[in-house]
């Protein structure tokens, strides 16, 4: 067994696995493994393969043959498979995973303790649980020895319900155990997609947001996690980045910078939201009209100047206003537009009322 398949089964204290046979299937592109079907899907499991276990004492239900002409009779594959096989037949694609080193996709389910007192993550895979050890979550290293760092337990806080990639490890069909590693997933991504040249500046990608950190999202592109400013998202001001996008969002981003890291032999990658969209605010500064008052929502206050998102979809600004108490963020106002700047995408005029003050400061 290679080393490193023993250290993660050692992580988990996982019992020793069954060896399953290889499916014979081939991998398309890692982008476009074959996953396993949904119930009921097109998939169909001939219960007396032998390639396809099942569970033990649970062997398919003799049918009786109907020779009457006047019946209408149903052949193995009309009448579908069961949940048993269903299960039986994520196991067995499972099992050859690991020997395809196939990447897979899933949702992290959360985070838990072992008796041996190591943390790992829970992947929920076609409703499979997929354990994978803590360091092999992320690219951040630290003392064996050492606990495991505040800002990578943060980060596995942040990433609950996240959609994740991981490479099966080791599969125990007998005792339904399956381990597997995120970091090993992440590398086959970079080395296909970064130093294949495919990604590079000013090219678009696909991001999964796996987190949501002080005001800016953590997405995973390609294999490279990294942070996106709140002005890297979005044209509109908002006051949170939680108002726009949530863990386990796909956008579609475009690649600012590409760097290599020789020491450690990893790619990192600078991306923006907004730069893959055109950009609307020209047009809706086109739709106000001077003099006139529109509904809007304070998204920040900094310096005495006062950022409004009006809901006609345009940005604005002033450090004037006709109420007793000052504008604060998430404030529901009343906003008088006196001129349209489009050089610089942004409305200038005064607050007139505050229409709804923020439920956090009633």
């Amino acid at each position: 067994m290679p080393a490193k398949k023993k250290k993660l089964e050692d992580a988990v204290e996982m019992p020793k696995a069954d060896t399953a046979a290889e499916t014979g299937e081939e991998v398309v592109g890692a982008d476009e493994v074959g996953q396993p079907p949904e119930e009921g899907g097109s998939m169909q499991v001939n219960p007396s393969d032998e390639n396809v276990p099942l569970e033990q004492g649970t062997a398919p239900a003799e049918r009786r043959s109907v020779r009457n002409n006047d019946l209408l009779t149903i052949s193995d594959q009309e009448r579908g498979t069961t949940a048993e096989m269903n299960e039986a037949a994520k196991w067995n694609y499972l099992a050859g995973a690991v020997h395809r080193k196939s990447v897979l996709s899933g949702i992290m389910s959360g985070t838990e303790m072992l008796e041996n007192g190591n943390m790992v993550a829970t992947i929920d895979y076609e409703g499979i649980r997929i354990v994978i050890p803590v360091r092999e979550m992320t690219l951040v290293e630290w003392p064996e020895d050492a606990p495991v760092p505040v800002q990578v337990r943060a980060r596995l806080g942040e990433m609950l319900g996240a959609t994740v990639d991981f490479i099966p490890a080791a599969v125990d069909i007998r005792n339904r155990a399956a381990i597997g590693s995120r970091k090993a997933a992440m590398l086959d991504r970079q080395k296909k997609y970064y130093a294949s040249g495919r990604v590079k500046p000013g090219i678009r990608i696909a991001c999964r947001v796996v987190g949501i950190s002080r005001g800016r999202l953590v997405v995973e592109a390609c294999g490279v996690e990294t942070l996106i400013s709140t002005n890297e998202v979005s044209y509109d001001w908002y006051a949170d980045v939680a108002d726009l996008h949530s863990v386990g969002d796909l956008l579609v981003g475009r690649v600012k910078e590409v760097s290599y890291d020789e020491a450690t032999g990893r790619y990192s990658a600078q991306i923006s939201i907004k730069a893959a969209h055109e950009d609307p605010r020209r047009e809706n500064l086109k739709k106000l009209v001077p003099k006139s008052n529109y509904f809007g929502v304070v998204t920040g206050v900094n310096d005495g100047v006062i950022f409004v998102r009006l809901q006609a979809g345009a940005n604005a600004k002033t450090k004037l206003y006709r109420t007793k108490e000052i504008p604060s963020i998430h404030d529901t106002v009343s906003f008088h537009v006196r001129r349209v700047d489009e050089d610089s995408g942004v409305a200038f005029g005064i607050i007139t009322r505050i229409i709804k003050r923020h439920a956090k400061l009633r």
